[in-house]
């Protein structure tokens, strides 16, 4: 009995002293369960290193199909450039209200007040537009033009009165220009008509260049929008007031019986803009399919103030330093025919 305790006792203390020599040789772990790495497992062969980080890279550059359809997404919408003289102001606004609910469109203003194709020394226009030209896309370019313009034409020193034969060739020559260098961009051209005008003089002058700019846009094959009866009574005749888009009756001329009231650009840059989407609708003017119109309802619960003032729309003044005879803004023909 007394042997078979001391053999217990021998056993228990051998593996006493094994358990201590162990840990001794190899410090206790604190890595959890499954974590613990050997010597290999941290040191890969140089080929597998090699081979891993080559596949993990990603490409410094996109593939080109990607850079193509990033470029393709950034020309979704169409530039609508407005140009032309102070109704070109306003007609630039009544659009930008009119399609700013539509992405396919970005309306753009190069417009300038007191401007025409009768005084190049105070503004070429025909040199404006090769400048915009090369500084903008023009995808469609909508001008509107004319009221500046009821003066003499001077051309290397000779003199051509308004609406003489020479005139009309010199002047002519001056649309067809302007005309040949949008056509060249690549743009597609909308030629606004002028709308009825309040003093029967200057109607009569206006029905003129309406007429001008009809015939040119045909014989240039640009698209020609009348406006004559857009603010005019069931007679044709002169009206300052009129329907809105809604169906109100509102004040829609300005003034000075020459240009309008904000509801009146808009009523005017409706006609426009209708040509405008039903052309890009049927395919004569190509989008890219990805763009597309919101709701109205939504454009209008964005809060955007809907003033002339909020987008940068000057005064209807005009703002030059001279004046000469037979000027929109001359009124020294004013009186009971005013």
């Amino acid at each position: 009995m007394a042997g078979a305790v001391v053999l217990r006792f021998a056993v228990m203390a051998l593996s006493l002293a094994f358990l201590v020599d162990v840990a001794a040789a190899a410090p206790l772990s604190l890595s959890p369960p499954g974590l613990a790495s050997s010597p290999a497992m941290l040191q890969a062969p140089s080929s597998v290193t090699k081979a891993a980080l080559t596949t993990q890279t990603p490409e410094a550059t996109p593939p080109p199909a990607a850079a193509q359809a990033k470029s393709q997404n950034a020309r979704t919408k169409l530039n609508v450039v407005v140009l032309g003289d102070s109704l070109g102001d306003g007609l630039w606004a009544g659009l930008y209200h009119v399609l700013r609910s539509d992405k396919r469109f970005n309306v753009i203003r190069k417009s300038r007040v007191a401007t025409g194709f009768v005084r190049k020394d105070y503004y070429d226009w025909n040199e404006g537009i090769r400048e915009t030209a090369a500084d903008t896309r023009i995808d469609i370019a909508v001008v509107i033009m004319g009221t500046n313009d009821r003066q003499t034409i001077v051309e290397d020193g000779n003199r051509y009165g308004l609406f003489d034969a020479k005139w009309r060739e010199v002047y002519g020559a001056r649309v067809d220009d302007f005309t040949a260098t949008l056509k060249a961009s690549g743009a597609r051209i909308y030629w606004v008509g002028l709308p009825v005008m309040r003093s029967a003089t200057f109607e009569r002058d206006m029905e003129s260049f309406t007429g001008i700019f009809e015939a040119h846009a045909a014989a240039n094959g640009v698209v020609f929008l009348p406006t004559h009866e857009i603010a005019a009574d069931k007679d044709g005749n002169y009206s300052a007031y009129g329907l809105d888009a809604s169906g109100r009756k509102r004040l829609l001329r300005a003034e000075d019986g020459i240009h309008f009231t904000m509801e009146g650009y808009e009523l005017l840059a409706r006609s426009v803009g209708k040509a405008i989407t039903s052309d890009v609708e049927s395919g004569t003017v190509a989008v890219n399919a990805s763009a597309g119109a919101v709701s109205a309802a939504a454009a209008e619960a964005s809060g955007e103030p809907k003033s002339a003032a909020s987008i940068g729309l000057k005064a209807q003044i005009y703002d030059v330093a001279e004046g000469r005879p037979g000027r929109s803004d001359d009124w020294s023909w004013s009186g009971i025919d005013r």
